[in-house]
């Protein structure tokens, strides 16, 4: 009974895997926004902002389109804005509203649709520079202290992400390897590579078993994905060296 249960856990975890495989070759993890080519707008206020306000002025502006708004921690009065695209017309459009979110009151602003000056003859006429303003852009326009910078982030390559720990990952698990060849040698009649292997090749599985279960079910692939999966072999390794530890235990 024991014998088949294994085999079904067998069974179950290679259609996984295999499912995960088929995944990921038709249309890849779910690389999070922030690892995808992207284009950021940095607006910052004058003053500490609320971020549903934000969350608002995005929702209208981009729809359906997917979007991410990290708030700056250290002063929090800076904003990342963050789609795949952002058109000509959305970052305007956004640089309008997020200017206006928290604008000052209309008898601090300065009055420039309403100025006019004295003529020589005692006529009124309407200062230059109110129609000079009717020309700027929103750039032009930003309120006294707010400012904003726009630029477009390239994508970030899974085997880039992966690059530094290769190293140290292969440096541990000889280290590993050797020590449960020494350790439990005893086990299997002496034959310590049976022991070698299937810790090995048991971590193996767990591993493309955690990556086609991220696959398939679409969680987004960040750059906290890798530590955890890391730190969860890390945790299934103590679990196999505790077994092998009562199994050697047995034997002698």
């Amino acid at each position: 009974m024991k014998s088949y249960n294994k085999k079904i856990i067998i069974f179950a975890l290679a259609l996984l895997i295999l499912a995960g495989i088929i995944v990921v070759v038709l249309k890849g993890f779910n690389v999070s926004l922030d690892l995808r080519a992207h284009d950021t707008l940095k607006f910052v206020f004058t003053q500490k902002f609320e971020k549903e306000d934000v969350e608002n002025i995005c929702k209208d502006v981009f729809k359906d389109k997917d979007y991410k708004i990290k708030k700056v921690e250290v002063f929090t009065d800076a904003v990342y804005i963050i789609a795949p695209t952002i058109t000509e017309n959305e970052e305007e459009t956004l640089l309008t509203k997020l200017n206006d979110l928290y604008a000052k009151n209309s008898d601090n602003k300065k009055e420039d649709d309403n100025t006019y000056e004295m003529t020589e003859d005692g006529a009124e006429k309407e200062n230059v520079e109110s129609n000079n303003n009717e020309e700027k852009t929103i750039y032009d326009k930003l309120e006294k202290g707010n400012d904003y910078d726009f630029y477009t982030d390239s994508k970030v390559r899974i085997r880039d992400m992966v690059k530094p720990y290769v190293v140290p990952s292969i440096i541990s698990t000889v280290i590993i390897c050797i020590y449960v060849a020494i350790k439990y040698k005893k086990l299997h009649e002496g034959k310590f590579m049976i022991t070698v292997f299937e810790t090995l090749g048991e971590m193996i599985v767990i591993l493309l078993t955690l990556l086609s279960i991220v696959a398939i079910t679409r969680i987004p692939f960040t750059s906290t994905v890798i530590p955890i999966l890391m730190f969860i072999i890390l945790a299934c390794l103590i679990v196999k060296l505790a077994l092998l530890e009562k199994a050697l235990k047995e034997v002698e």
